[in-house]
């Protein structure tokens, strides 16, 4: 840690959904994220590519648009991790790329400011 201020950003999942539709970050800046998990499954936090956003269901064809993810977060449990925020300013979609997910309404949008 070289001095850097670091975004703390915790995220509650409950009953297939993030706790808010959007989350704000500073472009360029750390972010700490801790996902904590309710449900009785398995979730993830992804962000895709400006630009990019996931038409269901998930696959394939949207991998390579993840700019960044923390995933395998398991039942009634939480993870954290540190990743570096997009420099652009914009809204980037999140999703959970869990099957069937984005469709139980695991959409949220990052917006980097």
């Amino acid at each position: 840690a070289c001095g850097k201020k670091v975004t703390n950003l915790e995220v509650t999942v409950q009953d297939f959904h993030y706790d808010s539709l959007t989350y704000t970050v500073p472009a360029g800046g750390e972010v700490k994220l801790t996902l904590i998990n309710n449900d009785p499954e398995e979730h993830e936090f992804a962000i895709m590519k400006l630009g990019t956003s996931v038409t269901p269901p998930f696959g394939d064809k949207d991998e390579g648009n993840i700019f960044w993810e923390l995933d395998g977060v398991g039942a009634n449990s939480s993870k954290s991790d540190t990743f570096t925020a997009p420099t652009e300013p914009g809204e980037y979609e999140v999703i959970c790329g869990l099957e069937g997910h984005i469709e139980k309404g695991m959409v949220a949008k990052l917006i980097v400011k």
